[in-house]
């Protein structure tokens, strides 16, 4: 099958879109599909590229949000569309490109699958601090959202937690397809605490992702002092960088943890199965996830969860298997939930690493190619 991915963020960038895009493009090519990205870029990505799949459009940034783009006119892709004999159009994005890709698909008479990756109608403090404006923007959000979602043939979730919401916004044709990993990759890694500046003797809580504010990492900050004083030797290492990381390092400064934290800044993907399998316990508060890919590998790699109560991380956790819940807003919990999770670690481990093989990207790419193959005339 020879399928189309149009999307407004994708390498160099690496967050957990990017990440499941060229996951399931990898593969669905490793298993004889073709697939053809259409995404946004500089003039010098669109300069370098050496991938005959792969073709950037100009575009500028996103101001409030730098890593994410908007193409300034991505339409002359309907050219390759034809040249390249694409059979289905999947969207991953809803700006420019989830445009592009519905106009082509609509012109051509495709199918048009549209993935729901970011839940962007609660990300509206991108825009304004005024809760009135944060309000407003997230009504257009969801007005705009169900507009465009609902001119695919299906839109594609990764967790049950997500699609329950959209039908409750109105959404139709909503279908579960979790994101994959490569489950094999976490489970071989070498623990190598010396690569990051780990101690052997330390309790490491470790936290991977983008540092955005709705990642919601001020809980874990403010819990930290707490759990320090029943686990000596907690150490607390934070993974990722983004436009809250300074907000996160002034109130570690300000809770006087510096001592407890360590930063690593971005973190290349092929030491993060090393740096999963150096820590104890995965801390996952994000207030903001549609399945959490970073909480499933860290699974991968025999980590039980300490996860927010919240959205999709209620579905891979289940308390006293692989981990525990705890309220994200509530420090306390956090803090009972989090030495509870160390403590029974080793006995969590296994069944952390059974959960993630639901995951393999083997056996999701299974599913996501039934999508096309029901959508396909």
């Amino acid at each position: 099958m020879r399928i189309a991915y149009y999307t407004e963020t994708y390498l160099p960038n690496m967050d957990g879109v990017v990440k499941s895009i060229t996951q399931a493009r990898d593969e669905l090519q490793r298993t004889g599909d073709e697939v053809f990205v259409f995404t946004c870029g500089t003039k010098q990505l669109i300069q370098t590229n050496k991938d005959p799949f792969v073709h950037y459009y100009n575009s500028i940034p996103f101001h409030p949000y730098p890593n994410y783009r908007f193409a300034i006119n991505p339409y002359p892709s309907s050219a390759i569309i034809d040249s390249k004999k694409i059979e289905v159009i999947h969207s991953h994005g809803m700006g420019t490109m989830g445009i592009a890709a519905m106009r082509i698909a609509h012109k051509r008479k495709l199918p048009l699958i549209g993935s729901f990756h970011t839940l962007i109608q609660y990300a509206t403090h991108y825009l304004s601090s005024r809760k009135s404006v944060q309000d407003f923007a997230k009504e257009i959000a969801w007005k705009y959202l169900r507009w465009y979602y609902n001119k695919c043939d299906v839109t594609i979730v990764p967790s049950n937690t997500i699609k329950d919401l959209l039908e409750q916004n109105n959404f139709s044709h909503v279908r579960v397809v979790p994101n994959g990993i490569d489950t094999d990759a976490f489970v071989r890694s070498e623990r190598n605490r010396d690569e990051f500046g780990l101690d052997e003797d330390d309790a490491v809580f470790l936290f991977v992702g983008r540092l955005v504010i709705e990642k919601n990492l001020d809980v874990l900050i403010k819990a930290s002092k707490k759990i320090s004083a029943e686990i000596p030797n907690a150490k607390f290492v934070v993974a990722g960088t983004g436009p809250a990381e300074q907000h996160y390092k002034t109130l570690v400064h300000d809770h006087k943890v510096d001592d407890k934290f360590k930063f690593l800044g971005f973190v290349p993907e092929q030491k993060m199965a090393s740096l999963y399998k150096s820590a104890d316990v995965f801390v996952f508060p994000s207030k903001f996830e549609t399945q959490g890919l970073s909480g499933i590998e860290a699974m991968a790699s025999g980590l039980p969860l300490c996860a927010a109560d919240y959205l999709a991380l209620k579905e891979i956790v289940t308390p006293g298997v692989n981990g525990y819940l705890f309220n994200p807003d509530n420090p306390e919990d956090l803090v009972e939930n989090a030495v509870r999770t160390y403590d029974e670690r080793r006995r969590l481990s296994h069944n952390s690493v059974k959960t993630a093989e639901r995951f393999s990207i083997s056996e999701t790419t299974k599913e996501l190619r039934k999508v096309y193959s029901d959508t396909v005339k």
